[in-house]
């Protein structure tokens, strides 16, 4: 993999080949499903990211999983090759990051063996090779994390699994409307067909999670454009200071309606 692969993968994946400067947390990602490392990595986390409930860490590290996902989709669409991303090839870190001098905690998984493998050439084989390597990524490295975390924590793992529907969507809308060629974009919708049509069972679910039918909903500020609603609440109104998303599926439309008439309004003045 050659450097501008790798930086692509650090800056907008979450996957890198290099320790952070101000590491607080590693460990191999093989050892996430041990559930009792899993409640002492949640008493830890919780608290650095001000969740002020046990949930809030479980669904936050749910997160994590959505850059290694969105990267596989891209290496597939536009390279046509793929990381290991198994869990005996991570380790995931957790360090210090600063916005404005504001200091939070990011997270990242390093890749031991960061070399790509290529899919096979013919164009059938490509298509059975792409969906073997997603099956086994949902399959074999986020289910068994999001099932260790339901065991160790407070939420089920459908809950966990909600978290990326409303990432994927947004990705393939940035993909979709970004600059990457046209070639790349109709490789890329085939990928996100793929996503789409695996089986519940690669999940550990009766139906595939990722396959969302989003509600939509006027946009906070334009009311010439629609905005969907998220998958499911990020609990965000658990952290400290935090609130409801106004795309939060929680919360009612004549709260939106009174959201958006005191954002309107504030623009004006």
């Amino acid at each position: 993999m050659n450097d501008e692969m790798l930086t692509l993968l650090e800056s907008s994946f979450n996957l890198t080949v290099n320790k952070p400067e101000e590491l607080v947390f590693s460990c191999l990602a093989s050892e996430l499903l041990d559930e009792n490392k899993m409640k002492s990595l949640l008493e830890l986390y919780t608290p650095m990211i001000k969740g002020t409930e046990p949930s809030v860490g479980e669904v936050y590290m749910a997160g994590w999983f959505r850059g290694p996902m969105l990267g596989l989709i891209y290496t597939l669409s536009a390279w046509n090759k793929v990381p290991d991303l198994s869990l005996d090839n991570l380790s995931a870190q957790i360090y210090k990051a600063y916005y404005n001098e504001e200091q939070y905690y990011e997270v990242s998984f390093l890749m031991h063996n960061a070399d790509l493998i290529a899919a096979p050439e013919q164009t059938d084989d490509s298509t059975e090779w792409a969906t073997e390597k997603l099956m086994i990524f949902f399959e074999h490295t986020v289910r068994p994390v999001f099932e260790t975390i339901a065991k160790a924590g407070t939420l089920n793992a459908g809950m966990l699994w909600s978290q990326l529907p409303t990432s994927l969507a947004y990705y393939h809308e940035r993909l979709m409307n970004g600059e990457d060629s046209e070639h790349v974009k109709q490789a890329a919708e085939r990928i996100f067909g793929i996503v789409k049509s695996l089986e519940g069972a690669v999940f550990g679910r009766s139906k595939n999670p990722l396959d969302v039918k989003f509600r939509m909903t006027e946009s906070l500020g334009d009311p010439d454009k629609q905005v969907r609603l998220k998958s499911a609440c990020c609990l965000y109104y658990l952290v400290e200071d935090g609130y409801y998303c106004f795309t939060c599926p929680k919360i009612k439309e004549d709260v939106r309606i009174e959201k958006r008439a005191a954002y309107r309004s504030k623009q004006q003045a």
